[in-house]
């Protein structure tokens, strides 16, 4: 079993699964580990210009406060700090009903959207569609594409001892999903969204995403060599 992974010439040691198996619920390679003395979490990307877009997100003094410190990167993984916390999911908090916390989410995505980045990064909705054997036939093409995370729901938003933090940032992408952030969010607000995508063609994305969810739900199974399945295909497994 691989015990640690060298990432943009950074050693990762002491690597186990973050839940039962290195495989995560996508079928990727997740995994909590150490550099040196900081707890990280390492994951498998979809698209190999993610790290890119995270380390642009680093860069940028108002964002990077609110994601992991970004510790390495290449084509094939992302490594970031272990953040220790509280899920808002937890704490019960609902956003309708904690100001503060609200508006400093929708600060986030704002900020996000608002960044210029002209790369094509991580095709969300295409992922959706492929995923339950569909194609989408929805006329997309007034959709811009924006910096977004994807699945920022109330457990991927940590409580901690700094504030809030965005974890689970294996979605991150710049792509057309941004339409769904504030749905996947909790936060009810009036966007107006009709000059980009009808009502229609917005509810087919969220009946896509939910069946998606489903089927993922009923049919994912670890399989018993899910670690070396998913290292056999970048490096030789011992």
């Amino acid at each position: 079993m691989i015990k640690e992974i060298l990432i943009d010439h950074k050693l990762i040691k002491d690597l186990r699964p973050v839940g039962k198996s290195f495989n995560n619920k996508n079928n990727k390679f997740s995994a909590i580990g150490f550099f040196k003395d900081k707890k990280v979490k390492i994951y498998e990307v979809f698209d190999k210009n993610q790290g890119h877009l995270m380390k642009f997100i680093a860069k940028n003094k108002e964002l990077s406060k609110y994601f992991p410190e970004l510790i390495a990167y290449n084509n094939k993984f992302i490594v970031e700090e272990w953040v220790n916390g509280i899920t808002l999911k937890k704490t019960k908090s609902i956003f309708k009903k904690n100001i503060i916390q609200s508006e400093e989410i929708k600060y986030v995505i704002d900020t996000l959207w608002s960044l210029d980045y002209k790369v094509e990064v991580f095709d969300y909705l295409k992922f959706l569609y492929e995923r339950i054997g569909a194609k989408c036939t929805l006329n997309l093409k007034n959709l811009p594409i924006k910096v977004n995370h994807n699945d920022l729901s109330l457990d991927n938003i940590i409580l901690t001892e700094d504030g809030l933090k965005i974890i689970d940032n294996e979605f991150l992408g710049c792509n057309t999903g941004w339409i769904m952030n504030i749905h996947n969010s909790f936060i009810k607000v009036n966007f107006e969204y009709q000059k980009y995508i009808s009502k229609d063609a917005l509810e087919e994305l969220y009946r896509i995403r939910a069946k998606w969810h489903k089927v993922y739900l009923k049919k994912f199974k670890t399989p018993k060599s899910g670690i070396r399945n998913i290292f056999s295909r970048f490096y030789k497994v011992k």
